[in-house]
């Protein structure tokens, strides 16, 4: 394809609204950009106007590398602070503007671009399927369909098309100094990156029950929220414990207390009080680890007191991603980079998690990169891409997979 048809694929997808919701319109339109060259090309059903969409080459009998992102985007916060509207793509000063350029269209359409440019070539002999995904944003419900129904079990390589890069140098300084992103304590010569690794995430409620009474006879009832803040205190001699353990890469577990709910009315006991917490996981803490000893405390303060009537309900589950630095697909990946941007890049671990979480949790052997056109200008008003990013990683995906099936 000639740039003006790559630029004009993106235009096509960040102008299709699926805000959470909605994906069955970017699935059709690849299905078929797909099917116009040649490409072969299956629909799955989440859910009336969510759709899946699986893409296959094959060209020999080794090994299948795979090509992931996500259909859907965030809301758009606020459609009157934008400078353009959020759903019709501007191309200025190099950049192009739209809710999704950079989570994720850019890396969704760049991935569909060389897969339809590899399969042109005759002298490309590889095998690869193409998985574009709903509800990403909202709990990677999409994958983890896919994941369950064996669409991952036999690939053997992954490439993620999410965002991991900044929009400057200095942006990728900053990230680093905040210790978001894990350099391994190497300086990047460079602002664009790969992602050989990314947290998991363990988001779970915990649920107190007491009973009601009025407040000027507290010892009728019993305090809901009194007993949510005494298992407060010991989660938070739990997570004292837990982030001592460091990954070389992805560094400490991040556990966050993000809701807290109790009581309706000033002078009446809450029977009722709920917290919520997100933890970013490692793999050396492992996600069905850290829920089990949670439930052992929750088991021993319930038994230590009658009164003491503590749930935990599990909402989440997405398993930590790793891939070791030395391994040949990293080194590989790191060389095409090299190939096409004439400098080196760092593989580091990133803050945010993605829909290899579920794969990898069907697939353990499962090799994985996270590389794609985007910056931390992601779900933000006046999202943006590169152009010149968004080009450029078309020719990198081409690179990686040739020299995956070299």
């Amino acid at each position: 394809m000639d740039k003006a048809q790559r630029l004009s694929i993106l235009d096509d997808l960040i102008k299709l609204e699926t805000v959470n919701g909605n994906e069955e319109i970017v699935a059709n339109y690849l299905k078929d950009l797909f099917e116009k060259n040649d490409i072969e090309t299956e629909l799955n059903k989440y859910s009336d106007g969510r759709y899946n969409l699986i893409a296959t080459i094959k060209k020999g009998d080794g090994p299948i590398l795979g090509f992931t992102g996500h259909e859907d985007v965030v809301p758009t916060v606020d459609d009157n602070k934008w400078n353009y509207g959020p759903f019709n793509p501007k191309h200025i000063d190099g950049k192009i503007f739209g809710r999704g350029s950079s989570d994720m269209k850019g890396g969704l359409a760049g991935l569909a671009i060389a897969m339809i440019e590899l399969n042109e070539d005759a002298n490309f002999t590889g095998n690869i399927k193409f998985i574009a995904t709903v509800g990403e944003e909202v709990g990677e419900i999409g994958s983890e369909k896919l994941a369950a129904e064996g669409y991952a079990d036999d690939l053997s390589a992954l490439i993620v098309g999410e965002p991991s890069n900044s929009t400057s140098t200095l942006a990728m300084q900053k990230l680093i100094h905040t210790g978001l992103i894990e350099t391994n304590g190497q300086t990047p010569e460079t602002r664009i990156a790969a992602f050989c690794a990314h947290k998991g995430s363990v988001t779970y409620k915990i649920v107190s029950r007491g009973r009601a009474a009025h407040s000027s006879m507290p010892e009728l009832g019993i305090n809901a929220l009194d007993n949510l803040i005494a298992y407060y205190n010991k989660q938070n001699d739990y997570f004292t414990e837990l982030v001592k353990t460091e990954d070389d890469v992805l560094g400490t577990t991040k556990p966050s207390v993000t809701i807290l709910n109790a009581g309706k009315q000033e002078n009446t006991i809450p029977d009722y009080a709920e917290m919520t917490v997100k933890i970013r996981t490692i793999p050396e803490h492992s996600n069905d680890v850290i829920i089990k000893e949670l439930k052992d405390l929750i088991a021993k303060m319930n038994a230590a007191d009658p009164n003491m009537k503590l749930e935990f309900q599990l909402l989440s589950s997405n398993w930590p991603v790793k891939t070791d630095l030395d391994s040949d697909f990293i080194k590989l990946v790191k060389a095409s980079y090299k190939d096409v941007l004439g400098v080196n890049i760092l593989a580091v671990g990133a803050p945010g998690g993605t829909d290899a979480s579920k794969f990898v949790q069907a697939n353990h052997n499962l090799d994985v990169v996270v590389a794609g056109p985007g910056n931390e200008s992601a779900h933000q008003i006046n999202e943006f891409l590169f152009e010149d990013d968004y080009l450029k990683y078309i020719d990198i995906y081409k690179t990686i997979a040739t020299k995956y099936f070299a």
